[in-house]
């Protein structure tokens, strides 16, 4: 005899409420499961985004104090107000500004330490555990203070709305490099005028990139050959020669977005100095000889400290 298929109909009324009951709380379940996970992602997006925000605030406030004049015309006319910043943190030693970016940002030194303002910022605030870390842009640990070194290396975040050093992490990329072939640093020495040359991709292993000196001058010349050499950029204007006649050079390091195993490395060589007793008096007009005189007598004393 052949099983007999009962129609739906023919279900008793009880048994199709439980199966319609049953049916319609699962569905509750599964929607108020996507609504707490939606809830919990906007939530958690929302914390992201509020600090970045804080974090550049504090920068963009500290700016608003320090460094107002970001626009002058003139190398002379970009004043810093060290006092104000030395009263929030003293261990300050210059401020860096890259035209049309983000970075707009005080440097802080702990001498032998390049590990403390990575999560530190510049008020000595320690970041938050989650979220955006911005810490301090920092002159690393082995340098000097003074930036009397041959090579001067400057550390920043890499983070993703561009802010930090976010902007020397996309300087891959020729057609951005040239568009910011300047870089301010302003120190309580005076200001340089930088331009760069080269962009370095290397493992973060890689140390005797930012070895501060060179025991020869030989050594010290290989080196900026090899920086020439091994450029993921192509510069333009072509620069090489004024790298490789350099006495002092500039990098500023972040990590690779994309693997924080690696670093992107902007190398720059001064191309202007104008000393801290000119700065924002009205009497320096682009004399290049101060300018030139003043940097040989800073590599001067670099070459003291080596051969010393």
């Amino acid at each position: 005899m052949s099983d007999q298929v009962i129609p739906t109909d023919d279900i008793p009324t009880e048994e199709k409420k439980k199966k319609k009951k049953k049916g319609g709380c699962l569905w509750r379940i599964v929607f108020w499961l996507a609504l707490l996970v939606f809830i919990g992602s906007v939530g958690v997006l929302g914390y992201i985004a509020y600090t970045y925000w804080e974090g550049q605030n504090q920068y963009d406030e500290i700016a608003s104090r320090a460094f107002p004049n970001e626009q002058s015309n003139t190398l002379a006319d970009m004043v810093v107000d060290w006092d104000a910043l030395r009263a929030i943190n003293p261990e300050v030693v210059a401020w860096v500004y890259v035209p049309d970016t983000m970075v707009n940002y005080p440097v802080a030194h702990k001498p032998g330490d390049s590990k403390y303002y990575l999560k530190h910022n510049f008020s000595d605030f320690e970041g938050l555990k989650y979220g955006a870390e911005y810490g301090c842009i920092m002159l690393s640990g082995e340098n000097a203070g003074d930036f009397s070194d041959q090579v001067n290396i400057i550390y920043g975040h890499h983070l993703r709305n561009g802010s930090m050093f976010g902007t020397f992490g996309d300087f891959y990329d020729s057609a951005i490099f040239n568009q910011h072939r300047t870089i301010y640093l302003l120190t309580p020495a005076g200001n340089y005028r930088l331009e760069t040359f080269a962009v370095e991709h290397v493992p973060m292993t890689h140390g005797s990139i930012a070895t501060p000196n060179y025991p020869t001058d030989q050594e010290f010349n290989d080196f900026k050959q090899w920086l020439v050499d091994e450029s993921v950029v192509t510069p333009d204007p072509n620069t090489d020669a004024d790298a490789l006649a350099a006495m002092k050079l500039f990098g500023f390091c972040t990590c690779d977005g994309d693997d924080n195993t690696w670093r992107y490395i902007t190398f720059a060589v001064p191309a202007e100095f104008v000393p801290i007793e000119y700065v924002g008096t009205g009497d320096y007009h682009g004399n290049s000889e101060v300018a030139g005189d003043d940097i040989n007598a800073v590599q001067d004393t670099t070459q003291d400290r080596i051969n010393d």
